[in-house]
């Protein structure tokens, strides 16, 4: 089964160091807790993980690496990270790394060079949401944990998984500090001093100490009608005088207070968050493990992901090989076979041609027997050994000769040598004197036949075939 190592930097840190407070779980993939919630300091974080696992320090390294979690998650208190969501036009859009340094730099105390940034466009292309953290703080953070020997796959500024409703703030209260969103902007961690003070400030929207920077919001500050107030209960239940004292404070100003506990503490809560978002593909979180920061196991892992493909494309590859080169063999073999028949069989016509012989002993079958056979008898077609044709032409002009009253004109003659046949076209007065040479022909011991005549006004044209 996955198991997931979720990390949150205890508020309001807003350093990072090996003594670093947090509160971590070992979840399932799916999101349950195994076991309880557990603090330490953030250098022993590995040393505790495994005692909760129940191996002892000083085992061998393989040993701890089997029992180390598939994937660790910090998340990011709004102390040390922030979260934004920013309208952006087709211009910014183009030119996202760019532009969002100076959509940021007026609402940010710090530096913004000395931020590291990343973004997730929303679904429609319109809204940018941006989380930052300082290069200074994320270094040591991971320093810290890297020096231990884990891997942070994950580190997301936990202020952007709170969500609230049209017309309602949202506060999120823990023990000395407090999330608040407002319906229209991104959550911010408050202390409770600034908590005060930004209640009272929703209420006094014309003055100029009104926190609304931007007049795009107004509206939307304009439109609030109600306070959801959150708190831990149970075990991790806050102090009754701080609760009472938000209570107060909200009474005194006159808004309508929706009061809602979470089970278990905050940092359960925001676990449910974040497994409800990771779950649901339209809602993507902003990673701040990107760009220079990006996981190295990550990448490997994505790696290993199409290992598995990738072996079974070079199985198959291998197998298409070895049936392509099988077949080859197999058709080599056969032309082989074909050749010596045709070899053995052209023999017979031509004992006498050695060099086909020797390539039929040596197997040696470079010799293209089919070319050779047919040179060999055009050869044996253009010598003395074929039908005469002198003594074919006397005999058909003594015949011609003795049949002057017919006045026949040859008018051209095409011997065949292999056939031994002559074909005649003449020219005669009459089809008289076509039958008549037809029938002296036949007299004089030659095979002939009349393959055409047809008569004109001149006379008669006419073709022959003769053959002895």
């Amino acid at each position: 089964m996955k198991s997931i190592l979720l990390i949150r930097i205890h508020p309001p840190s807003a350093v990072i160091s090996d003594s670093t407070l947090i509160q971590w779980g070992i979840f399932s993939g799916h999101g349950e807790l195994q076991g309880d919630v557990h603090v330490s300091e953030l250098g022993n974080i590995k040393r505790d993980y495994l005692a909760v696992r129940g191996i002892e320090t000083g085992q061998s390294a393989q040993v701890e690496e089997d029992h180390l979690p598939d994937q660790v998650t910090l998340l990011l208190p709004g102390t040390l990270a922030f979260h934004r969501q920013l309208p952006i036009n087709s211009g910014q859009r183009k030119h996202l790394n760019t532009a969002l340094p100076y959509m940021l730099e007026e609402d940010l105390a710090a530096d913004v060079d000395t931020l590291h940034l990343a973004s997730q466009l929303s679904s429609d292309k319109e809204n940018v949401s941006v989380s930052g953290f300082s290069h200074k703080q994320f270094q040591a953070l991971l320093a810290v944990i890297d020096g231990q020997g884990l891997s942070v796959d994950n580190a997301l500024a936990e202020t952007q998984l709170l969500e609230t409703e049209a017309g309602q703030v949202l506060i999120l209260m823990e023990s000395r500090s407090a999330n608040v969103r407002i319906p229209g902007q991104s959550a911010n961690h408050l202390d409770y001093d600034a908590l005060r003070f930004v209640l009272e400030g929703l209420n006094r929207s014309d003055s100029e100490d009104d926190i609304v920077q931007n007049p795009d919001l107004e509206a939307d500050l304009l439109a609030i009608t109600s306070i959801k107030l959150q708190f831990p209960e149970g075990a991790f239940s806050l102090d009754d005088d701080k609760i009472e004292q938000v209570r107060s404070w909200l009474a005194e100003q006159g808004w309508l207070v929706e009061e809602k506990g979470v089970d278990g503490s905050v940092f359960e809560y925001f676990a449910s968050l974040y497994f409800s978002r990771r779950k649901n593909l339209r809602s993507a979180l902003v990673d701040l493990r990107s760009g220079a920061y990006q996981c190295p196991r990550r990448a490997s892992r994505r790696l290993r992901k199409w290992k598995p493909i990738a072996l079974v494309a070079s199985l198959w590859l291998m197998l298409e090989i070895g049936l392509m080169v099988g077949e080859g063999m197999t058709l080599q073999h056969q032309a082989g076979q074909f050749w010596d028949q045709s070899a053995a069989l052209y023999l017979e016509v031509f004992p006498q041609d050695q060099q086909v012989r020797d390539a039929m002993e040596s197997e040696h079958r470079s010799i293209n027997v089919k070319s050779r056979m047919e040179s060999r008898l055009k050869t044996s077609g253009s010598q003395p050994g074929g039908k005469p044709f002198l003594p074919l032409l006397q005999k058909v002009s003594a015949v011609s000769a003795s049949l002057p009253e017919a006045k026949i004109k040859p008018v051209s003659m095409d011997f065949n040598d292999t056939t031994g046949n002559l074909v005649l076209e003449l020219r005669a007065e009459s089809l008289e004197s076509v039958d008549k040479l037809l029938a002296a022909t036949k007299s004089a011991g030659l095979m002939a036949k009349l393959d055409s005549a047809n008569q004109e006004k001149s006379g008669v044209n006419a073709r022959m075939t003769i053959s002895r």
